[in-house]
This record gives structure tokens, C-alpha cells and sequence, in this order.
């Protein structure tokens, strides 16, 4: 298996139990027993990208990963902003019981965990990690760091306004960005990615980019009192190395991770080092918290 290729889950990890969503719960799936990991999945996929990480509930956590408004097992469920998406994520929180809880956000959800942290003071977060992305899409001289390095609210309008007229034609490019630059998947991991791409409702999806489009999580992070960590792909196609840098320096006390290899999906593509290096990230988040 190339290393850009999806790595699955230790035929040992316990499979995922699903479960729709129902009422005020978006749908999700878990895998394990003990301290609850919550993974938030990114735009134009759903939880089942965290395949990898059912090998997680081996080192006693219990995985968690809900379907964010629009997507997979959610799909019917309205609400295409962020901070619907993390009120929904908070009430699956509440309904789980959950306390000490790790969340970390991929892309789209990384805004969602931030989201939280912002909007969801009284969850009962142990720290709060994010996957590859920006606190801000919008690129300009205060803020250089935004997708690609350029980026404006007219491209978002755009990019929306072509997810609603076609979404099943576009989704292929958009796929193509998850892997390390210059690197590419097998056709089996191309085939998991557009299966759950098309168990995406497009509306949903055109409102909740222009939504990222709208974020500036740069003060939250600042101003934030729990443990943070960043992990980025040493070859994202979305966010230089520069964009971990200054992400980390809105909060230089943040832990800090980069997966040699990997793209914007490190998770999925290098999935037994970036496990190596989350359970690390956690570990100097538990010790940064008792100091």
C-alpha cells in the first residue's frame, strides 16, 4: 500500500456502532470503552473518515465520531452552519453523559471544536485539538494564512454556488485535495471518499462553506483557558506549513504536531502515525492541564 493510501483500522479495534440520528441528536458512530474521544469529521465526508482510529478504543478510549448536519447518517437534519453544527455536537455530548472529553476537529470540524470552545463553556472539554486547518479561510495582509494563501469571500460565493448546481461532478477535485501533494490514493480509498461524498446533501453543503467562509476563530484561540493541540500534514495541498505556524502562535503554549508524509487527511492516509502522534498530543495536554 502506498503511503498516501488510507490506512485501516487494526483488525483488532472494535468495529463502530451507529447509530441515526434522531430528534435534537445528530447521528454517529463509537467504538470502545473509557476516556471519550470525540473526532469531528470535515466538509464533504462524515465520520466513517475515522476508520483509523477505531484503533484508538485499544488504548482505552472511547471513540466518537458524530455526522455533522447534511452529511452521512445526518443527512436529512438541517441547520448548514457552525455554530448549528457544534449545538448538535453539545447535545450529543449531554445525551452521552460524557465528562473529561477530548475533541478534536478535522478541516470543517476543527471550526466546530472551536466553536465549541467558544459557544459551549459549561461541556466538560478535557482539551481541544484541531486537524489541518485555519481559524481563518479569508485571506488577506493581517492574515496570510487562509486556504491555499488566497483566498476571499467572492471564491467561497463561488465554490458554493457550484457545489449547489452540480455537487456529484465537483466532488472528484475536491476529493483530489485531501492527499499529500504529489501523491495519490488507490482507487479503493478514491472509492470510500466518493461514496461518502455522495451521502452529502449539496444545499447543506454550499451553506456550510460559505459559514466557514464567515469564521474568525483567531480570538477564541487566544483567549482560550483549556489545552489546545494542532496536527498538520507535512504535504497538505490546502495549508502550508506556515498556517500550523501561526496557528500555533495565537497560542504558543498549544501542542504541536506535524505527520511526515501526509496530506490534509493525515488521519486516513498515515493513520498509524498520526495515532502515535494524537495520543502524544493528549498526553501533554493532561500534563499542561495539572500544572
Amino acid at each position: 500500500m502506498d503511503a498516501s493510501d488510507p490506512v485501516p483500522a487494526s483488525p483488532a479495534a472494535p468495529p463502530y456502532a451507529l447509530y441515526p440520528a434522531r430528534g435534537a441528536l445528530p447521528g454517529w458512530r463509537e467504538a470502545g470503552q473509557g476516556r471519550p474521544l470525540l473526532l469531528l469529521h470535515g466538509w464533504s465526508v462524515n465520520g466513517a473518515a475515522f476508520d483509523g482510529q477505531r484503533a484508538l478504543a485499544l488504548a482505552g478510549f472511547r471513540v466518537i465520531a458524530p455526522d455533522h448536519a447534511g452529511h452521512g447518517l445526518s443527512r436529512q437534519r438541517t441547520g448548514a452552519t457552525i455554530a448549528a453544527l457544534a449545538r448538535d455536537v453539545a447535545a450529543l455530548v449531554a445525551h452521552l453523559g460524557l465528562d473529561d472529553v477530548v475533541v478534536t476537529g478535522w478541516s470543517m470540524g476543527a471550526m466546530v471544536a472551536w466553536a465549541l470552545l467558544r459557544d459551549q463553556p459549561q461541556l466538560p472539554l478535557a482539551a481541544v485539538g484541531s486537524i489541518d486547518m485555519t481559524p481563518r479561510m479569508i485571506t488577506d495582509q493581517g492574515w496570510p494564512h487562509g486556504l491555499h494563501g488566497h483566498y476571499d469571500l467572492a471564491l467561497a460565493r463561488q465554490m458554493a454556488d457550484r457545489v449547489r448546481a452540480d455537487w456529484l461532478r465537483l466532488a472528484p477535485s475536491v476529493a483530489s485535495g485531501l492527499w499529500a501533494a504529489g501523491r495519490r490514493p488507490e482507487a479503493a480509498a478514491t472509492q470510500r471518499v466518493a461514496h461518502m461524498a455522495q451521502e452529502c446533501d449539496a444545499a447543506a453543503l454550499a451553506s456550510l462553506w460559505e459559514d466557514m467562509a464567515r469564521q474568525d476563530f483567531r480570538d477564541t484561540l487566544r483567549a482560550a483557558r483549556l489545552p489546545l493541540f494542532h496536527l498538520y500534514g507535512e504535504s497538505s495541498r490546502l495549508y502550508a506549513p506556515a498556517v500550523g505556524i501561526a496557528t500555533r502562535g495565537l497560542h504558543p503554549e498549544s501542542g504541536f504536531s506535524v505527520v511526515a508524509g501526509a496530506g490534509h487527511s493525515p488521519h486516513m492516509e498515515q493513520a498509524p502515525a498520526f495515532n502515535a502522534a494524537l495520543l502524544a498530543l493528549i498526553r501533554d495536554a493532561d500534563q499542561a492541564s495539572m500544572r
